[in-house]
């Protein structure tokens, strides 16, 4: 975050001034730290280099996350917390039929991982190894997202509307085909000369998952 003139809303003593310089440091050490695993992944990343990225001193990053696991962990809730929290209002505020439900849960899930495409570069990379830090995301954040898209698989199946396949299959293949466009977005704009983040694209990435998931009107079993 650039350093600006303080907001005197914010700054009533002291005290509470120097929380909130706290909260903006560990706010720009979590999207330093985002964006430097994003990049080079757990073992190509240092705290040192968390710290330059941040525009901080090294003793600055170690003084509000003791090693590089914790600051792996709190850079995970963070951003997979605001994430997870997303999608499942999607699913608790929405009633009727499977197929609607999964509408929303679709294109919400598509439109949150085109604004965390970071996520989705670490994930790629931590699903390929055999870690603590992936059983930790899982267990306590995508284990739900699972969870959820393929219980309103089912119910979509039993209703008719959603085509006949493994749920968890299906899970991987719309995840996969949701967010490789936002990762890759330079090689998808190189070889298609379309920004994958543009209003179009991202509708027409949705389109291409609903056709995926579901059956074509006509083919909507009683």
């Amino acid at each position: 975050m650039p350093d600006g003139p303080e907001r005197p809303d914010l700054i009533h003593t002291a005290e509470g001034k120097g929380r909130r310089r706290g909260d903006d440091v560990r706010e720009r050490i979590l999207r330093a730290a985002l964006e430097c695993f994003s990049a080079f992944g757990f073992e190509g990343t240092s705290t040192r280099a968390i710290a330059a990225k941040g525009g901080l001193t090294h003793s600055l990053v170690l003084y509000h996350f003791e090693s590089k696991d914790q600051l792996w962990i709190s850079t995970m809730d963070a951003v997979f917390g605001a994430v997870v929290s997303d999608l499942a209002i999607t699913i608790t505020e929405s009633q009727g039929p499977a197929d609607k439900v999964l509408r929303g849960f679709i294109a919400k899930l598509v439109r949150v991982v085109a604004e965390h495409p970071e996520v989705n570069r670490i994930m790629t990379m931590e699903g390929g190894q055999d870690t603590e830090r992936l059983r930790y995301v899982m267990k306590a954040h995508g284990r739900q997202i699972f969870n959820d898209f393929c219980s309103l698989i089912r119910r979509g199946q039993e209703e008719g509307t959603v085509r006949q396949c493994d749920p968890a299959r299906m899970y991987f293949h719309v995840v996969a085909s949701g967010e490789s466009t936002f990762s890759k977005a330079p090689q998808y704009k190189e070889l298609t000369g379309r920004d994958a983040f543009s209003e179009q694209e991202i509708l027409r990435t949705i389109a291409f998952l609903y056709d995926i998931v579901f059956l074509p009107a006509g083919d909507f079993q009683a």
